[in-house]
């Protein structure tokens, strides 16, 4: 009997301290904030509490919105009580949603001349991330039907809805206000905008580390399955990180006083729109406390050219269910909840470097998992260089285990990578010169897998350091079993 009590507190106090998480650090008269909020509502939902601390505190404080949040379809239908919309009454949404987070963030403490709406297309701009790196062609949203801003009030009004503008706008705006702090949305958020959201701002913040600018960054999230729970306001509960990203990230709570959390919860209130099919969720947020995480970059370990692979040094990106844009009206209800609630096809993804090779392994969280197509999206950075004109590379695994390799959408017939496929694992070794050669420095990736148009599954976008590899012998390596285990 003593042994299990013995047992017993030893497992409780070992889940105490793995839900532990310090303290935020306090804000200062000195910070500049930035709350980078993807959609209306989601400086409010995330960052809130931070928000009122912050201004409390004497600290400039900026809101940079990414959309209009004009494509919430559900919400509009409901709230306008019609099937049919048609694109003026989306980019009319548009508007309103600005206007209620006007109102909203007044109520926070802020005015008015602190928010910046940039007005790019809501549930587009991930595939905007992915896809239009090539200069030829616009994202086309297909609520409102425009391929440029058209909110005339926004700051980013008539530039196209491509990457590129998208960064350069981000860099404009840090390197005027010259942030501190900056909150965004996490990478592993489940929406597609607030991935997004987190790439560009990681994409300006390096362009503009030669510049001396390098502020905190942290992460909100938002949108991750059945999180938080329980739904409905429940001012007295304090929210602990879901489960599944406790250790994607150092995670951080901001205490909030009953007053704070009130306020917060008449600010949520007042995004209307937004409240016909989820304001019990929306909800939900106002909590105790609010929860941020700082995310290190990880550098891919390099080993020596004479040593066999060691998976265990690796870094990783795990799987976690997505359903992208394009997919997302083909799902039934039972497969969307189905595929927001646990991975279905990859388990994780996991990088190492030798030589002039980058090598992942895929695992598959099944053998079923090989009857899927797998992406694997490698998009390099290089210090000094147009990102926007490095290679964009996606690699396409077949369910009958062909390999198609593909650079800005256009099929690559000489790449030099090659697949070797073990029981429900993948790996890929892809020459360091097809994503833009040795020198590269940082690495954006993520590994999707899709069945037919549907997109089950996918990791979230990550960012890896690459490490130095002109120190090791540049001969280029065969194709050495990557299995092959480790030395003792």
């Amino acid at each position: 009997m003593h042994r299990f009590l013995i047992a017993l507190l030893l497992i409780v106090a070992t889940a105490a301290t793995a839900g532990a998480q310090t303290n935020l650090p306090p804000f200062t008269a000195g910070d500049r904030v930035v709350i980078v909020a993807p959609h209306p509502d989601d400086e409010v939902l995330g960052a809130g509490g931070a928000i009122q601390q912050a201004v409390a505190a004497g600290a400039d404080v900026r809101v940079v919105y990414l959309t209009n949040g004009d494509h919430n379809q559900i919400a509009f239908k409901l709230y306008n009580r019609s099937l049919f919309l048609r694109p003026w009454q989306y980019l009319a949404f548009g508007e309103q949603r600005r206007t209620e987070a006007t109102v909203a963030t007044g109520a926070l403490g802020l005015p008015a001349d602190h928010l910046t709406f940039l007005g790019y297309p809501d549930w587009g701009t991930l595939r905007i991330w992915r896809d239009y790196w090539d200069s030829s062609a616009s994202f086309r949203s297909d609520a409102t039907r425009a391929t440029t801003v058209p909110y005339k009030e926004d700051f980013a009004y008539q530039h196209p809805y491509k990457p590129q503008a998208i960064t350069a706008d981000f860099e404009t705006l840090f390197r005027r206000f010259h942030p501190t702090k900056i909150f965004v949305s996490h990478p592993c958020d489940t929406n597609p905008d607030h991935r997004a959201a987190a790439n560009f701002v990681r994409l300006a913040l390096l362009d503009l580390a030669a510049e001396g600018l390098r502020p905190q960054l942290y992460y909100y999230v938002i949108h991750f399955g059945p999180w938080p729970r329980p739904i409905h306001y429940h001012p007295d509960i304090a929210l602990a990180p879901p489960r599944a990203l406790l250790d994607d990230g150092d995670w951080m709570t901001l205490p909030l006083t009953p007053q704070q959390t009130q306020c917060k919860y008449e600010a949520i209130l007042q995004n209307r729109t937004q409240l016909a099919d989820s304001q019990y969720a929306l909800a939900a947020l106002a909590r105790a406390n609010e929860l941020f995480a700082t995310i290190d970059v990880p550098r891919v370990p390099n080993l020596p050219a004479d040593l066999p692979l060691d998976w265990r040094k690796a870094v990783r990106n795990k799987a976690i269910a997505f359903v992208p844009s394009e997919s997302a009206e083909k799902l039934s209800e039972h497969a969307l909840a189905a595929a927001t609630s646990e991975s279905i096809a990859l388990e994780q993804t996991m990088f190492l470097r030798q030589v002039d090779d980058l090598i992942a392994q895929i695992e598959l969280k099944n053998r079923l998992g090989k009857r899927t197509n797998v992406h694997l999206l490698l998009f390099a950075y290089t210090r000094g260089v147009d990102f926007a004109r490095l290679p964009k590379i996606n690699i396409d695994v077949t369910p009958f285990g062909n390999l198609h390799v593909y650079d800005f959408g256009k099929r690559v017939s000489e790449h030099g990578v090659s697949l070797t496929s073990v029981a429900n694992v993948l790996v890929v070794r892809v020459p360091l010169q097809l994503l833009g050669g040795n020198g590269i420095d940082h690495l954006f990736t993520a590994t999707r897998a899709n069945l037919g148009e549907i997109s089950p599954d996918d990791t979230a976008w990550r960012l890896f350091a690459l490490s130095e590899g002109r120190d090791a012998p540049s001969a280029r390596l065969g194709s050495p079993n990557p299995l092959t285990p480790a030395r003792k």
